[in-house]
């Protein structure tokens, strides 16, 4: 790896290459795509088509190389305080944002709705640049996402089934879904960047299939944990055990906010992503292999 750049030409501009999304993003590269420069803090293996660039999102920089198109498949309000502060203009950027800007906007938590209000913020930020500039901007923002273990939702769910051999959920817990495979996720972006003709604007990410909360959780555990059981309790008992574990220094992730939306659905359009960049997610039928063992128990998040 290296961070002199200036000899590198016609690319692709990838942010995340290591993350989440980034690793199913990385299996479908083509022998006919441009170079791909892919900045990560640590050192990471060969891959063909893609030159590693050793440096931190804050370090990246880029002086007289010509970028066509820029993934960002990592934390939207970081890549845009880099695109902000870097003199680059290519023809399209592709951004994932998140649906937690809807979930989450009038959650009981301050905490949520300032995450809210910066993703929305991140999001009209990224617009004026794209504005003044003149590139194309497309953001897409998933749903659930699962598939690799490296989600901080249902693969720690069925983490936490695993070590308890077990998972209480409320009775109420019946609020709608749609999980999006990773895979999904990444074939989008990867049509966005490969598509003729760029497909400007801000688009829900929904999977392929709406279900309640527990029939959800019932198939990853089904899937991840074999043998373990769903239990459902009463709601006042779950927020009493819930509230017990806080008091514990436990229950990371399971504020009022979590507890509240496990009854409320989070259902959003999917109709905009298909028409216009194609996209057509699988319905919800995880195998032992969207839930590999190596990742720590942790509660949800969302």
């Amino acid at each position: 790896m290296d961070n002199d750049v200036r000899d590198v030409v016609g690319h692709w501009l990838v942010f995340g290459l290591s993350g989440q999304v980034g690793e199913a993003f990385a299996t479908l590269r083509s022998p006919t795509d441009p170079p791909w420069l892919a900045p990560s803090r640590s050192p990471r293996r060969a891959l063909p088509g893609v030159r590693w660039v050793q440096a931190g999102l804050g370090d990246v920089t880029l002086p007289d190389v010509p970028v066509t198109a820029i993934a960002s498949l990592g934390p939207l309000d970081a890549f845009v305080d880099w695109i902000e502060r870097t003199p680059v203009a290519p023809e399209r950027v592709v951004a994932l944002g998140s649906t937690s800007v809807h979930a989450k906007r009038d959650s009981g938590e301050p905490a949520e709705r300032a995450l809210a209000l910066a993703l929305r913020t991140a999001e009209l930020r990224l617009a004026a640049v794209a504005a003044e500039r003149g590139f194309v901007l497309t953001v897409l923002r998933p749903t659930l996402v699962y598939g690799n273990g490296r989600d901080r939702n249902l693969s720690r769910l069925v983490a936490a089934a695993r070590r308890w051999r077990l998972l209480p959920l409320p009775a109420g817990a019946r609020g709608l879904r749609q999980p999006v495979h990773v895979e999904d996720v990444a074939a989008a972006v990867r049509a966005c960047l490969r598509e003729p003709r760029p497909r400007p604007g801000f688009f829900d990410l929904p999977g392929g299939e709406t279900l309640p909360f527990d029939q959800m959780a019932a198939r990853a555990v089904a899937a991840g944990a074999p043998g373990a059981r769903l239990v459902r309790v009463p709601g006042f008992v779950f927020r009493m055990g819930v509230r017990g574990l806080r008091l514990l220094g436990g229950a990371q992730g399971l504020g009022e906010g979590f507890l509240a939306r496990l009854g409320q659905d989070q259902v959003y359009d999917g109709g905009p992503a298909r028409a216009a960049l194609g996209h057509s997610p699988r319905g919800f039928r995880p195998g032992p292999d969207a839930f590999p063992r190596h990742v720590a128990p942790h509660h949800p998040e969302a």
